[in-house]
């Protein structure tokens, strides 16, 4: 699946509004079930994935600051072979107050991104292993964050678009 990641943010943002109505359908007018929904979102989001190249697009990487935790900050340290302070010296900052991970990447785009590829892919805390977040469950209540990350992510723009074709509300 080819993608075009200005085409992408363009396309987001002329579908905000009915994005928005998407997110009131789901809420009120949809007639699956949560865990009906939630295992539609993750049919379509496999096939929808499996046609996306990560590492062509690295979008999340570049737009995206992901959080850590305490434990991800000593596991890369560690790898990096430095102090936990020279790491969040070198590329974090502290995050927004009683969050659970209280670091963030001082920018964007991340400091771990090389050619595309995440340079600590194997140790990348939870953030980036858990983005775009369409696995989780619930679908119906986390709408907003998906809303946003339309513009971001190609897979979360099209696991979107097939999901309102899917669910009947582009019928009505």
């Amino acid at each position: 699946m080819a993608f075009d990641l200005v085409q992408i943010r363009e396309q987001a943002a002329a579908k905000e509004d009915e994005n928005w109505r998407f997110r009131t359908f789901l809420k009120t007018r949809c007639r699956l079930e949560p865990k009906e929904l939630d295992e539609r979102v993750f049919e379509t989001t496999r096939r929808v994935w499996a046609g996306i190249d990560c590492t062509q697009c690295a979008n999340c990487c570049k737009q995206v600051r992901p959080t850590f935790s305490d434990e991800e900050v000593d596991r890369l340290a560690r790898r990096l072979e430095m102090t936990q302070q020279a790491f969040i010296e070198s590329y974090l900052v502290r995050s927004e107050p009683d969050n659970d991970n209280p670091w963030i990447t001082h920018s964007t785009p991340c400091p771990f991104l090389k050619d595309n590829r995440c340079s600590v892919y194997a140790d990348r805390p939870a953030d980036c292993r858990r983005y775009p977040y369409l696995y989780g469950p619930e679908f119906s209540s986390r709408t907003m964050g998906m809303i946003g990350r339309t513009s971001t992510c190609p897979i979360v723009f099209e696991v979107m678009e097939e999901l309102k074709r899917e669910t009947g509300f582009l019928r009505r």
